[in-house]
């Protein structure tokens, strides 16, 4: 296992694959690295150096003085791109990771070569929350991993996708380590009780891309186009039939609207 240390000493699993210009990926909520799509993944890893990382706590060590915040994964990233690149780098974030990139860009602009953005919104009073629906099915403890897997289904994957593809062990299929559940509950009350940047959005003058399916449900592609008109020059780009799991069920497709843009 590779890691690097954080500034309080806890370790972050990372992996590093292709080469070129390095893309950092930034997980989302209750995700592993090994959770990424592998098509996506290996469609832009003939072209650039990719990392992919675990948040602190997710491999079950935790500083009970440092809590998982959204701020506090921007400064993760900050200590995981310090020492693993020799200057900016671009950023992808998906869902909470997103949020997480929005803070990382504002705080450390000088590390940051592009951005792109994935079923993510700017948090605070300014966003479109889900359902209330929605919110109390993600924070239910389930009895197995079936269940588990059904619920991430219903929610992060469109009913035409789930007919099309009938059987749900093919729905997310690369997987490896197990989020400790102890860092799943932290990310749920980071992203939860995030106050936002969205007044510090203009601020951010680096190429940023907005993605969003037109169908999520756990984050309305109304946010997609909130960020897109408040960042200068911004780019969004709206999959047709697509949830909150859009790098899942297009993975080649959304690997190679990352790749354009990024080139």
């Amino acid at each position: 296992m590779t890691e690097i240390l954080t500034q309080d000493n806890i370790p972050l699993r990372y992996v590093i694959q292709g080469s070129g210009p390095t893309i950092v990926f930034v997980l989302g909520y209750g995700m592993t690295l090994d959770e990424w799509p592998g098509r996506m993944i290996s469609t832009l890893a003939t072209s650039f150096r990719v990392i992919l990382y675990n948040h602190r706590g997710v491999s079950g060590v935790m500083n009970p003085s440092v809590k998982f915040t959204i701020p506090q994964g921007a400064r993760d990233l900050y200590d995981l791109v310090s020492e693993l690149a020799d200057g900016p780098v671009h950023i992808v974030g998906y869902s909470m990771g997103g949020m997480i990139g929005l803070e990382f860009a504002i705080r450390y602009p000088d590390l940051l070569d592009h951005l792109v953005l994935i079923s993510s919104d700017c948090g605070g009073s300014e966003c479109i929350t889900r359902d209330d629906r929605v919110t109390e099915e993600m924070g239910k403890e389930l009895p197995d991993i079936e269940a588990y897997l059904e619920r991430a289904g219903r929610l992060l994957l469109t009913e035409s996708f789930r007919k099309k593809h009938p059987d749900p062990m093919s729905w997310f299929v690369d997987h490896g380590e197990v989020a400790d559940p102890r860092s799943v509950i932290e990310q749920y009350e980071a992203f939860e009780t995030w106050e936002g940047v969205y007044s510090n959005l203009h601020e951010i003058r680096k190429p940023v891309l907005v993605i969003t399916g037109d169908r999520d449900i756990v984050t309305p592609p109304q946010n997609g186009a909130i960020i897109a008109d408040a960042i200068p020059g911004a780019e969004l780009v709206v999959v047709e039939d697509a949830g909150h799991g859009v790098i899942f069920q297009e993975p080649v497709r959304v690997g190679n609207i990352i790749s354009r843009f990024l080139s």
